[in-house]
């Protein structure tokens, strides 16, 4: 039946000519309404059709026998398979065929398990893997003989003037992304009523008491729970979110907000001027910092948080446009599909596109591309109904956090060559500030994420978020590092090393055990007194890094689980659920492609996720001499080029392609020459001092001089004619050359004529 259907949408003209009126809107009421069922009759065309213009049928032998047993089948029960066979391409960045949609999942997640259809979905607890540590027993906060969450901050988050730059060079995407897909997995709202656990800010706090009047506090609520806990089982919170990635910030998770962001013609979502998210014109709920924008200024995306801060928005942004540009190449070759097929085929396929970076380019960037975590998580065998998908508290309120660590101080605006084109934005004047969008587009911080490098994963974050998030101190600012710590508390966390265990690693036993670094080993016995007493986030941003990894152990653990299981308990994880030909076109989807096909972007490196450069260039022969490159000045082939760094040494060689090319890739931050050798000896050509600050491609064509021209030689000399007694020939006649004059204008002119006789 694959085999067939698929025949049946590759070959319409047969059935505009053939099938009548009647049986093609029996066909296309069936396509809008899988479950009903289709005339017998029809279902014998259709199968005896495809069966007798098949090459290799399985059900070749007795087909008509085959055919009446499956017309009795609906649509509905043959559908799903087939669908995905007929959709051999997807409009992911090849030409898709004529074919219905891919089947979707729900927008609130449920019924993904047939078994357990609320696993995965909107307002389900959070899950634990160690054991709730509620000061008593039931609900009130843990860490209550534990330090002051923000005297923890000062004494081990505080950064240093420049920061500690990242020492495997990832680009700001990394941090970018984490948080996009953290708002694809989790959510965890306010309790109602309102239950305040607020942090007490130490006297005389620089910033926060600088009157050291001890009554400062930095505001907190506590998450929404599910009331049914007590003593016997412990609060829980709640997930507002769907635990799969499922594109929940860019589609919604209901229907009310999924309607808002639809424009209900050919798939697509709704756009503002300058094809930007649109505004919040409804009043649909969206977090918001009131002090900045009114909320109508505010964009309107799948998650709430959308207008956190520009990277964020321009990445909501980005995807908003990609499920575009696929429903668009979809209904223009399927004009006979509805709006909704388009639609949910192109979130099938965007979702898709979230599932491949994440576990291809953003997990193995953190966790290293050649360890066991990341050889884990790329050992996919299937779909496990046995697996629960659920979003762990140990993961959503520490280990995912990571990111807040890596935070810069500004956000730059770059053209496609990486100049600065608008005055750089403070992260602290950053945030809910969308009418920066407005202004600049997305390609500019687009290109900013890809060419900045992002800071060291340690327990230092900035000021801008630890003293500025969202407000100066004492005028509704806050601490996101005592936050984090705070958080963690008021869900429960068991401390640092009850975690461990519950993870399957050993309880440390001192401080140096976590870390190397001795100032950090210092500030946490300082802090702390004892390793039993760890809150988990500080611990695990402060562990050691596993060899070729920027995560220390307890955080390598609690993503690989969290990841394995979203990926295998998922039953439309993309490698599961889409036809092979659609899975390979998605794996060679980068987020760099992405960037490219969106918006006007070209100098963009292979993986956007490390800072690394490439120096680039093009060796041809200058012709007219004057250093630039144009049109018809070939390039060389063959030359052997040479890249040295700032102190002479020769760090890599390459040789010209066959139209002049070079490139050197994945180089650092430093400042370098490039040596051209010419073929045939001669002095080597050595170009300016190359400096890279940004990743991307640096440019730097060679000109070579041409070659000098032989002298053209000399005309033979006729020997002298003897002298004869002949008589000299009669004159010619006016306007008649000679004979010699004829040859030589035929030579001239290429042709292959013979000088003609005198007798012609």
């Amino acid at each position: 039946m694959d085999h067939c259907y698929e025949h049946f949408f590759t070959e319409r003209l047969f059935w505009r000519k053939k099938v009548s009126a009647k049986m093609q809107r029996s066909f296309d009421f069936a396509l809008r309404f899988p479950s009903a069922t289709l005339p017998s009759a029809f279902r014998l065309i259709l199968l005896s059709h495809c069966f007798a213009n098949l090459r290799i049928s399985p059900m070749k032998k007795n087909s008509k026998k085959n055919a009446r047993r499956l017309a009795s089948h609906t649509f509905e029960q043959l559908e799903p398979r087939s669908m995905m066979a007929a959709q051999s391409l997807t409009g992911v960045g090849v030409t898709p065929p004529v074919a219905p949609p891919l089947v979707a999942a729900s927008l609130d997640g449920s019924g993904n398990n047939l078994a357990h259809p609320e696993w995965g979905s909107t307002a389900e607890q959070l899950l634990r893997r160690s054991t709730a540590a509620y000061s008593d027993g039931a609900s009130a906060p843990s860490g209550a003989d534990r330090p002051n969450a923000r005297a923890i901050s000062n004494a081990l988050s505080a950064s240093p003037a420049d920061g500690i730059l990242n020492d495997r060079e990832f680009s700001a995407f990394v941090y970018a992304w984490g948080q996009f897909i953290d708002h694809d997995l989790s959510l965890t709202e306010a309790a109602t009523p309102r239950e305040r656990f607020s942090i007490a800010v130490p006297t005389g706090d620089p910033l926060f008491d600088p009157a050291s009047t001890g009554a400062m506090t930095i505001s907190l609520s506590r998450s929404a729970y599910d009331t049914s806990t007590d003593t016997a089982t412990p609060r829980q919170q709640m997930n507002s979110l769907t635990a799969f990635i499922d594109g929940s910030q860019i589609y919604g998770v209901d229907a009310t907000r999924a309607a808002a962001l639809r424009e209900f013609v050919g798939g697509r979502l709704r756009t503002s001027a300058g094809n930007l998210l649109p505004y919040n014109t409804a009043g649909l709920p969206n977090a918001n910092d009131a002090h900045r924008v009114s909320d109508d200024k505010l964009f309107l995306a799948g998650d709430v948080r959308a207008n956190e801060n520009p990277e964020l928005t321009s990445l909501q942004t980005l995807f908003m446009r990609e499920h575009n540009r696929i429903a668009a190449s979809v209904a223009g070759r399927n004009p006979s599909l509805s709006d909704e097929q388009v639609y949910q085929h192109a979130r099938r396929m965007v979702i898709a596109e979230l599932q491949k970076i994440t576990y291809s380019e953003f997990l193995p960037a953190i966790l290293g591309e050649r360890t066991a975590a990341s050889a884990a998580l790329n050992a996919y065998r299937g779909y496990r109904a046995d697996v629960n998908p659920g979003i762990t508290n140990e993961f959503s309120t520490a280990a995912f956090r990571f990111g807040h660590s890596m935070l810069g101080t500004d956000i730059e605006f770059l053209d496609n060559n990486g100049n600065e084109i608008h005055e750089a934005l403070s992260l602290r004047d950053a945030f809910f500030n969308s009418p920066v969008l407005a202004e600049t587009g997305i390609d500019p911080i687009l290109k900013y994420l890809a060419s900045d490098r992002a800071q060291e994963i340690d327990t230092i974050v900035v000021d801008d978020v630890r003293n500025f998030l969202f407000g100066a101190p004492g005028q509704g600012g806050f601490d996101l590092a005592a936050l984090n710590i705070q958080r963690g508390r008021e869900h429960g966390i068991a401390d640092y090393n009850s975690v461990r265990a519950a993870y399957g690693l050993a309880k440390i036993t001192s401080f140096a055990e976590i870390t190397d670094n001795k100032a950090v080993q210092d500030s946490l016995a300082a802090t702390y007194g004892s390793v039993d007493k760890l809150d988990l986030w500080v611990a695990g941003l402060a562990e050691k890094h596993l060899p070729g990894s920027s995560m220390g152990a307890t955080f390598t653990r609690i993503l690989v689980d969290q990841f394995s299981r979203l990926r295998d308990g998922d039953r439309y994880w993309y490698q599961n659920a889409l036809p092979a030909d659609a899975v390979r076109d998605i794996q060679k989807t980068t987020l760099a492609d992405i960037v490219r096909r969106n918006t006007t972007l070209t100098n963009l490196q292979p993986n956007v996720f490390f800072f690394k450069a490439s120096i680039v260039g093009n060796l041809f022969v200058d012709a007219n001499r004057d250093g630039t490159r144009q049109r018809l000045e070939g390039g060389v082939a063959g030359l052997n080029v040479s890249l040295v760094n700032a102190v002479g040494a020769t760090i890599a060689t390459t040789v010209s392609d066959s139209r002049g090319n070079y490139m050197f890739k994945g180089l650092d931050l430093g400042s370098y020459k490039v040596i051209v050798t010419p073929q045939n000896g001669g002095t080597a050509i050595t170009s300016r001092v190359l400096t890279i600050t940004r990743g991307g491609n640096l440019s730097n064509d060679v000109a070579l001089a041409p070659r000098p021209q032989a002298p053209a030689p000399k005309p033979a000399t006729k020997p002298t004619a003897p002298p004869t007694n002949r008589p000299a020939p009669a004159p010619l006649q006016a306007g008649m050359p000679s004979t010699a004059a004829r040859a030589s204008m035929f030579a001239a002119m290429g042709s292959s004529t013979r000088t003609p006789s005198n007798g012609r």
